[in-house]
């Protein structure tokens, strides 16, 4: 299966994933909404409180507790393990790695949902 890579910010390649991780990733509606929030980031460290508030702001039927548990248990650990973060769970901070494939697909699949 095709890999793509993962990089930094001064374009080194940390690591590559599969494509079918990424689309295991990529299946979850809130996950996707996590990794567009962290895909426009500025910088690429954020706080999970402060990306729970982000991501709780959208819809109202979502909490900022909901988000921070769901983020910690299930999320984040799935990002850590195919290398799109790294996520530092004591001090509560991920870093986030771009990758211009995951930019793309999320631009394809955002411009499908605005059809609908």
């Amino acid at each position: 299966m095709t890999e793509f890579p993962i990089t930094d910010d001064d374009g080194l390649v940390q690591c590559t994933c599969e494509t079918d991780e990424l689309f295991r990733l990529l299946t979850d509606a809130s996950r996707r909404r996590a990794i567009a929030l962290l895909e426009n980031l500025e910088d690429n460290w954020i706080r999970v409180d402060e990306m729970a508030q982000r991501l709780s702001r959208t819809r109202e039927d979502e909490t900022v507790t909901d988000w921070e548990r769901d983020l910690h248990h299930i999320h984040l650990p799935m990002l850590e393990d195919t290398g799109l973060i790294d996520y530092d769970r004591q001090g509560r901070v991920v870093r986030y790695y771009h990758s211009e494939t995951v930019g793309e697909i999320l631009s394809v699949l955002d411009s499908g949902d605005s059809h609908t």
